[in-house]
């Protein structure tokens, strides 16, 4: 057993020592009980190793928004996505009446897929539901509607850090390359549940 670890070790220096321009990369897990250990090339025929970005690659099957975390969530396959996203401006609680800038909570489904719409492209939901408009024409008021998940409004917002502040009247804004792959992979009739 310890001539094994001896050549094992002797193989391990050698490989090493043979590879002179490799770039030793240890990766740790979280909990911080796995190693994992790659040896890069560093030339530029051979490239980088590169991490591709996690791409929904399947129908989204559902969509969840946490408004307090403003996050959205698109589940598709076995997995999900998660985006930052911005919110209405005044996004705590729900949306009551047209005009208070609130995002809506509760459950809804995608009824409309806009490709020109003025955030871009857009997924409309059914905002106002039934109970939504039943709780609005009891005091009077008009619950509004043109509730969307859509993209940027204007070129001068920042596609990495507009999330950071609640912009939208009520709609839910993700960046435009964000919503060009969420509106690829999500249909008519998709689920959406947005929670407080």
């Amino acid at each position: 057993m310890m001539r094994f670890g001896k050549c094992y070790a002797c193989f391990f220096f050698a490989f090493v020592a043979c590879q002179p321009d490799a770039k030793l990369n240890t990766l740790v897990a979280k909990d911080s009980t796995i190693k994992t250990t790659i040896f890069q090339d560093p030339t530029p025929k051979l490239g980088r190793r590169r991490i591709k970005p996690f791409k929904i690659n399947s129908p989204v099957k559902l969509i969840v928004v946490k408004k307090q975390a403003n996050t959205l969530l698109a589940y598709f396959g076995d997995t999900f996505k998660v985006y930052q996203v911005a919110l209405g401006a005044n996004p705590i609680g729900h949306k009551v009446q047209r005009g208070d800038n609130r995002t809506p909570e509760g459950t809804y489904d995608v009824v409309l897929k806009n490709p020109n719409s003025r955030g871009y492209k857009a997924l409309k939901i059914s905002y106002p539901n039934l109970d939504d408009k039943h709780k609005a024409w009891q005091v009077g008021l008009d619950p509004g509607g043109d509730i969307c998940i859509h993209g940027l409004w204007w070129d001068t917002q920042d596609p990495l850090t507009h999330w950071q502040s609640n912009w939208t009247q009520g709609c839910i804004a993700l960046n435009n390359q964000q919503i060009d792959e969420l509106y690829q992979y999500t249909a008519v009739g998709t689920k959406v549940e947005i929670l407080p």
